[in-house]
């Protein structure tokens, strides 16, 4: 199973047998490295090679972490060191959840340090086509794992094996000490992946959207922009300077500002003008702001939420409940107004909530009734410069 004898590099020595304080600075070298793993996945492969270099006894060379299901039969291997080429996938193909190490390791709680001389005999072991057709050849007939994690019928396992004629006290004594950190490296990883893929959802949605999206700070510092974002600065509705949010336009910088410091939850919407006087619709929120605990205090969320669209294609989305209560409108006429705000046709409603043409006619009237509007270019116009609070 080993390839070439992993080197055991000068700034990592072997395992001291008896002086403790040697021992333990090659612990917390090998903690930090477990650490460092987290935020650089692509090292735990060179970590459990450092882990074999200063636990091991001579000819353990090898260690890998897998997750593992015996129903149905099937692995995964998350990491790997000094295993020869092709390995991972015989064991995957042919031995996965189905040889007796991985069957009766499965039996041990998270967090278990497990000799196999202990789970299964060694003339028991001799005899089993998985010694005899997959390890023999490698001289390999012991192994030494940590359980560390159980989800969804899988188990995780970090395993080193070896020839059993070596003392293994001192790997097993290492791994004890390591394999609680190992776990919540583990943990860490999985929860950080989640949050980058949470974040990478949310920045794609954000840039699906058919209008630019900020979040600001109170100073309105920009925390965050969608990919729109840049074609209003280039057409001159506002400044992004040192990523700081300001609208050229001071009257319009002021309703901002105004919002930024007023109380939340609260909305506005107001139109933006650039240097050439063209108007471009805008909706801003004040949100209540999340923070987030860090080492040393909170790290604070957006503020402010700031959408703005040019065109009726782009035109933010007004809040259904909002517009119903500004104008007296029945829900049914607020989700109309705000599809045609957004710029679609009153036959694409009609088709998509599958009532008739007729009645999709009879909820405009009502609409143009109590808005006032008399075209679908007047009722964005009207939606777009709604004020903040609850007038009708």
């Amino acid at each position: 199973m080993p390839t070439e004898p992993v080197p055991i590099p000068p700034t990592l020595p072997p395992l001291a047998e008896t002086d403790t304080a040697a021992e333990w600075e090659v612990l917390n070298e090998l903690i930090g490295r477990i650490y460092d793993s987290v935020l650089h996945p692509e090292r735990w492969n060179e970590t459990l090679a450092q882990i074999t270099a200063a636990l091991c006894p001579l000819r353990w060379e090898s260690a890998f972490i897998l997750w593992e299901s015996s129903n149905p039969p099937r692995a995964r291997f998350v990491a790997a060191s000094g295993l020869a080429a092709g390995l991972q996938e015989i064991y995957t193909a042919v031995y996965a959840g189905t040889n007796t190490w991985s069957q009766r390791f499965s039996r041990y709680p998270n967090g278990s340090v497990v000799d196999s001389y202990d789970i299964v005999t060694r003339d028991e072991f001799y005899e089993t086509e998985f010694f005899r057709n997959f390890l023999m050849p490698y001289g390999i007939d012991r192994l030494v794992g940590v359980l560390l994690d159980r989800r969804d019928g899988e188990r995780m396992g970090l395993m080193i094996p070896g020839p059993g004629d070596r003392d293994t006290e001192k790997l097993k004594r290492g791994l004890r000490i390591l394999a609680p950190h190992i776990q919540r490296a583990m943990r860490i990883s999985d929860r950080l992946a989640s949050l980058e893929l949470a974040a990478g959802a949310a920045r794609a949605a954000a840039d699906a959207a058919p209008f630019a999206i900020f979040s600001l700070d109170e100073q309105l510092n920009i925390l965050a922009a969608n990919s729109r974002a840049a074609g209003y600065e280039a057409a001159g509705f506002i400044r992004t300077a040192q990523d700081r949010f300001a609208f050229t336009h001071p009257a319009t910088q002021k309703k901002l500002a105004n919002l930024a410091a007023g109380p939340a939850p609260a909305g506005l919407a107001f139109q933006a003008v650039n240097e050439a006087g063209v108007e471009c619709p805008v909706l801003a929120a004040r949100v209540s702001r999340q923070s987030a605990q860090q080492i040393g205090g909170f790290q604070l969320g957006a503020a402010l939420v700031v959408t703005m669209g040019s065109t009726p294609g782009e035109t933010p989305i007004v809040e259904i409940d909002r517009v119903a209560q500004w104008f007296g409108l029945t829900p049914a006429e607020a989700r109309l107004a705000v599809w045609l705000a957004g710029g679609k046709t009153l036959q694409d409603y009609a088709a998509l909530r599958a009532v008739s043409l007729n009645a999709a006619r009879f909820l405009l009237k009502g609409i143009f009734r109590k808005t006032g509007a008399t075209s679908q270019a007047q009722l964005v116009a009207t939606l777009a410069r709604l004020p903040a609070g609850s007038g009708g």
